[in-house]
């Protein structure tokens, strides 16, 4: 039977296991790049480092989400300038009508070209960004109008549409909540007939002038087309505003988001140089106990154990 191990010497065994435990610890936190490899490391620190990356959770999906609204603002912003194009060239057309409508051929040219603009503003009412008809609300899967001469207007609603999705910041305050081609180019009055700004209606009132000859038709359409052109106008002013927000909202979760990785940082990640630092004076520390203790005289087994 083996005498007990001294006290010394046990004392010195201790020490050796104390610092193995801290360079393993502190090994692994300079692989990992995080000082706390499970709660009991930091318990007091747990409950926020949760709270932040909660919160950075958060930010990036509101930036994702941002993203790709600015993304829909910009292609609407878009598409508004050809709608408006569209219409100024609607207007010119009006104007044109009363000196060209006496030649047949002009007549028939002016006609192709306002039927030609209806269906580009049609079309552009079915504009799409990332799979999705950024004009159809929460129908976004589909289309609302197509061309049809036999409607009032000149088109066919295919289906109404509402819009019930908005996007707010990180606060929850909203940005914006997405226009339908019906609010935007086809305005109706309470009682649901074409209210003046009626983009679709406008257009059409110019076809069916220049369809029965009617010059004063023609010329009269201007100012309903003129109206068209405002009410774009304004739209597009709104979408300005809205890309601001956006912009302006961005930037202030983009710098929120730094400063709470900056403090998600410091609350779990490795202090990298500090630890090495330690790691290489425990393994210097590890090293010189090792050595001293060979030194030691040793005449038996037992004596080393003493």
């Amino acid at each position: 039977m083996l005498p007990p191990i001294s006290g010394s010497t046990q004392s010195y065994l201790d020490q050796l296991s104390q610092m193995q435990t801290q360079m393993e610890t502190l090994q692994q936190q300079v692989t990992s790049g995080y000082r706390l490899q499970n709660p009991g490391d930091d318990p007091s620190a747990v409950g926020a480092i949760g709270s932040v990356q909660t919160l950075i959770g958060q930010l990036v999906q509101n930036n994702t989400n941002l993203g790709q609204l600015q993304t829909e603002l910009q292609t609407g912003d878009g598409a508004l300038q050809q709608a408006i194009q569209a219409i100024d060239s609607a207007a010119s057309l009006a104007s044109q009508s009363s000196s060209l409508m006496s030649n047949p051929a002009q007549q028939a040219a002016l006609l192709q070209q306002a039927q030609g603009i209806l269906q580009t503003l049609v079309n552009i009412s079915a504009t799409t960004a990332d799979g999705r008809y950024i004009f159809s609300g929460d129908l976004d899967q589909q289309a609302l109008y197509q061309v049809d001469s036999t409607q009032p207007t000149g088109v066919m609603q295919l289906a109404t549409a509402t819009s019930t999705r908005t996007v707010t910041d990180a606060a929850g305050s909203p940005i914006w909540t997405a226009k339908t081609a019906t609010d935007i180019f086809d305005a109706r009055n309470p009682d649901g007939t074409p209210a003046p700004q009626n983009v679709f209606a406008a257009v059409n009132s110019l076809i069916t002038a220049l369809q029965a000859n009617d010059i004063t038709g023609a010329v009269n359409s201007i100012s309903s087309i003129k109206a068209a052109g405002d009410y774009l106008n304004q739209q597009l002013g709104q979408y300005g505003i809205a890309e601001s927000r956006v912009t302006d909202t961005l930037s202030k979760q983009n710098t929120l988001l730094v400063s709470e990785q900056a403090q998600l940082s410091g609350l779990r990640d490795t202090d990298v140089a500090s630890a090495a630092l330690q790691l290489n004076q425990l393994q210097v520390q590890q090293q010189a106990a090792l050595t001293s203790k060979a030194k030691m005289s040793q005449i038996s087994l037992f004596d080393f154990l003493a």
